[in-house]
């Protein structure tokens, strides 16, 4: 058996080969061996859940954009409304209906609807992109903390957390951005419509003021 003599261990007397020093040493090696590879097996198997998981995606991304678009497509749809009706009206008041201002009018909000058109598509691209950007990130991440070998919980659960904060995100940014505004030269030509029918009505009522005066009447 073994012991110690002033506090140094020593050789079990009976192991003169030395054969039981090493089967234990081999089964502490083994147990060194069975803990790596079960923690480089769970490693393996959360990457795998975290890619798997962010793989699945591209049917959310397809409804995400499908959403933005139908978003800036109604925001788009009620400023051209409003911009024809402030057209209309300025041009009615202005006695410029059916004349050449007129024309101009409606090609300048064609035109702009048109603009608008391919912004918004563009403004739903980018709200695309930037949530694809945010779930690479948030892999990257994961796989980072997973390959750390710390304990991260339920990867597949963990995951789908992400990807819903990222989504909702996403949504949120969306609807704050929102398309802007699109019909501008529109809106530009109503107002100096106005400005000119205010200008004209000012000169008609001073000639008005004035004519008595001009002619000498007390």
């Amino acid at each position: 058996m073994c012991g110690s003599i002033g506090g140094i261990d020593i050789a079990d007397p009976a192991d003169f080969s030395g054969r039981r020093r090493r089967k234990d040493a081999k089964k502490v090696q083994d147990a060194a061996a069975a803990a790596e590879a079960a923690r480089q097996a769970r490693i393996s198997g959360n990457v795998t859940d975290i890619n798997t998981a962010f793989g699945g995606r591209e049917d959310q991304y397809t409804d995400f954009v499908s959403a933005i678009r139908e978003l800036y497509g109604a925001d788009l749809g009620r400023q051209q409304q409003e911009a024809a009706r402030q057209s209309k009206f300025s041009l009615a008041r202005g006695g410029l209906t059916g004349g050449s201002a007129a024309v101009d009018a409606g090609r300048t909000l064609s035109r702009e609807a048109n603009e608008g058109t391919l912004t918004a598509e563009r403004r739903a691209q980018k709200q695309l992109a930037d949530l694809r950007g945010m779930d690479e990130s948030a892999r990257l991440s994961m796989i980072s903390l997973a390959q750390s070998g710390n304990d991260i919980g339920n990867a597949a659960s963990q995951t789908a957390s992400a990807l819903r904060a990222n989504l909702e995100g996403a949504r949120a940014a969306g609807t704050t951005e929102g398309l802007g505004d699109v019909f501008g030269r529109t809106a530009a030509t109503y107002r100096a419509q106005q400005d000119a029918a205010a200008r004209r009505r000012g000169l008609k009522e001073a000639n008005l003021y004035a004519g008595p005066f001009s002619r000498g009447d007390t």
